[in-house]
């Protein structure tokens, strides 16, 4: 197996590749007069695994490399009579579909030319229109309880419904809260579809089933407006999650994050009524890994995440692992 993700919260892989995650590369290799070079090889090689994809040209130089894994690539180009073409850090999102032309300059194999980024920011390969949450908004960004999907919000054309909080102190943000309150283009809440590496996570609500630890996310999408086929039967929109995967060097990290009544502020409700603040200890903690088993093949990647919570109006803790 080439990746292995390992995610406490999911207990078994399920290949689902109808709603993919993984990106498209694709475009036309052609020389400095813009005729098409047929036969060119052209090779994508993942910068932090190592692997390898690569594919023939067609009779008209053009060129597709389907199922790429979210992350950075450099590119190779190459063909008899023509110098070798890198091109450097081309980054792919998830479920992107990259037109990526290539020219090539006449010359020996041996010589090689090296472009580094030069990657165009706008997608003419599909239609779809959405927001594309990075390691780092997802990570940076302020978020009370790291729900991940409360980011959603800030993605235009997509509005949180929920009016009211249960007494059992329910609010969506947590990193174990689930919900459906999430209107998308318009639609009612529930006909949105939620992906986690291309296997749905959601109810027939249309509500998450799992919120992964914002540490293991590599990116999400939320695709709000989804023209291609393969994202049909839903009147929202799709919210595509992908997971980090290990890589040839073993990294990771560890969390915790803590609020009490010592730091919190009194609620308005207690400040109105003269009322003390009450009792409020929570945390949140965990972390991930990953690296390799044997470099350039297996991968192994894991997160964990715990809840520790004692709210005023509850005498006993809540525990949530």
């Amino acid at each position: 197996m080439r990746f292995c993700r390992i995610l406490i919260l999911l207990a078994a892989a399920v290949s689902v590749y109808a709603q993919d995650f993984r990106a498209t590369l694709s475009g036309q290799v052609v020389d400095s007069t813009g005729a098409a070079i047929p036969g060119a090889t052209v090779k994508a090689v993942n910068v932090n695994t190592n692997e390898a994809k690569e594919v023939k040209t067609s009779s008209e130089g053009a060129y597709t490399i389907p199922y790429l894994d979210p992350g950075v690539y450099n590119i190779e180009v190459s063909a008899t009579g023509f110098q070798l073409l890198r091109r450097e850090t081309i980054t792919l999102e998830v479920a992107a579909k990259l037109n990526l032309p290539l020219q090539l300059t006449v010359g020996q194999m041996s010589q090689e030319v090296t472009v580094v980024g030069q990657q165009e920011l706008i997608e003419t390969n599909t239609a779809d229109r959405g927001l594309v949450f990075d390691p780092i908004k997802t990570q940076e960004y302020p978020l009370n309880g790291r729900q991940a999907y409360m980011l959603m919000a800030l993605t235009p054309g997509v509005v949180f419904t929920q009016e009211q909080f249960g007494a059992s102190g329910f609010s969506g943000t947590r990193g174990w809260d689930v919900n459906s309150n999430f209107k998308i283009n318009g639609a009612r809440t529930g006909e949105n579809l939620f992906l986690l590496n291309g296997a749905p996570i959601s109810n027939k609500d249309g509500a998450f089933q799992v919120a992964p630890n914002i540490e293991a996310i590599q990116e999400f999408k939320v695709m709000t407006n989804t023209y291609d086929a393969s994202f049909g039967r839903f009147g929202g929109g799709v919210v595509n999650t992908t997971l980090k995967s290990g890589g040839n060097a073993w990294h990771g990290d560890l969390f915790e994050f803590f609020r009490n009544r010592v730091l919190d502020a009194n609620t308005f409700q207690n400040n109105v009524q003269g009322l003390p603040k009450g009792f409020h200890n929570q945390h949140q903690f965990g972390g991930v890994a990953g690296g390799p088993v044997r470099k350039n093949k297996d991968f192994v990647f894991g997160s964990f995440e715990g809840w520790q919570e004692v709210v005023p109006f509850l005498p006993w803790g809540v525990r949530f692992h």
